[in-house]
């Protein structure tokens, strides 16, 4: 199959901005977007072909009939693994964790959430959390839930453009007020709310927290600075392409892109494309697609080399373990 283009599935939850909106060109009636799920096939937030002989169809109606596009060893039953978001943070986001891969089987029958971020932009000062500051006993976190005192004990960060992180499962965490975030995670809407700021939700209740639960899978501890497999920028024929994360479930790059950059394809990954600064020009064999600012291309695995040419900057998401 060739290369597409992807339409997201909009997001309108109560810290979300209008940024998306404005600066990002997102098409949508929401009033506000919180996220745009630009690469999905979650039930929760499908996206849409955008053209090609499958414009107008779900993706994941795409991954169903072809699962060669995924990789060559994807079944037609198996879920799309990846989901990679937009996320506007006007407000912060709460206190939460989220389990790993066999307590989401056990308990949840579905894949766990482990993801990274890449700060894009930020308002000055805003920070985010991330781990403890110190260990914790099991006690001590519940009663820091319950009095209000959780944030005391949050590792905190201030935020630069262009800094990344990685929050495997069972890490707890909160995205501050005033940060605009690429996330690419596993395919999961689970999330353990741990605290929110004494908030309430379009019923006018406050949002429902999932204690017992976190306190299961959270870690207690400071959370490992370290990026997995992330490498250096290296110059490449038609820019610089540095690695951002490298795991069992994705692989991310980012590509500074100044000329003609080529990729080849063996069918072992798709590759997700998101357009994050400039324009360029995506070939394939029988394909040309155009992207700009907030494009989201999809590259099947079994789609042969590909060629990028422009000036832009480029996410590039795969399946974990290539390279």
């Amino acid at each position: 199959m060739e290369p597409f283009t992807l339409t997201p599935a909009c997001k309108d939850y109560l810290w979300g901005g209008r940024r998306l909106k404005d600066d990002w060109g997102m098409r949508t009636d929401l009033e506000t977007v919180a996220e745009s799920w630009e690469l999905s096939a979650h039930p929760a937030g499908d996206g849409v072909v955008a053209d090609g002989p499958w414009a107008g169809r779900p993706f994941s109606e795409a991954v169903r009939e072809h699962p060669e596009i995924v990789s060559r060893r994807h079944g037609p039953d198996d879920p799309f693994p990846l989901l990679v978001k937009l996320i506007d943070a006007r407000l912060p986001l709460s206190v939460q964790v989220h389990p790993d891969d066999a307590y989401a089987a056990r308990v949840e029958h579905g894949p766990g959430k482990t993801e990274m971020w890449l700060v894009l932009d930020h308002e000055p000062g805003a920070f985010l959390y991330v781990g403890f500051e110190r260990e914790l006993t099991r006690e001590e976190l519940e009663r820091r839930i319950g009095d209000g005192s959780l944030t005391d004990v949050l590792h905190r960060v201030e935020v630069r453009k262009g800094d990344r992180f990685f929050i495997p499962a069972g890490t707890i965490h909160a995205i501050g007020g005033g940060i605009l975030i690429a996330e690419v995670q596993q395919s999961s809407d689970l999330t353990y709310r741990v605290f929110d700021y004494g908030r309430t939700g379009p019923d006018g209740k406050p949002r429902p927290l999932h204690v017992e639960k976190a306190l299961d899978v959270v870690c207690l501890g400071p959370a490992s600075p370290a990026v997995p497999g992330a490498r250096p920028p290296r110059p490449v024929p038609g820019g610089t392409l540095e690695c951002l994360a490298g795991c069992p479930h994705f692989r991310v790059e980012l590509l500074e892109l100044d000329g003609r950059w080529e990729r080849a394809a063996d069918g072992s990954t798709f590759h997700s494309l998101l357009c994050l600064e400039g324009e360029a020009t995506l070939r394939a064999e029988a394909a040309v697609l155009s992207a700009r600012k907030g494009a989201s291309l999809f590259v099947p695995a079994d789609a042969g080399p590909f060629v990028l040419e422009g000036a832009a900057r480029f996410l590039i998401t795969s399946l974990g373990g290539q390279g």
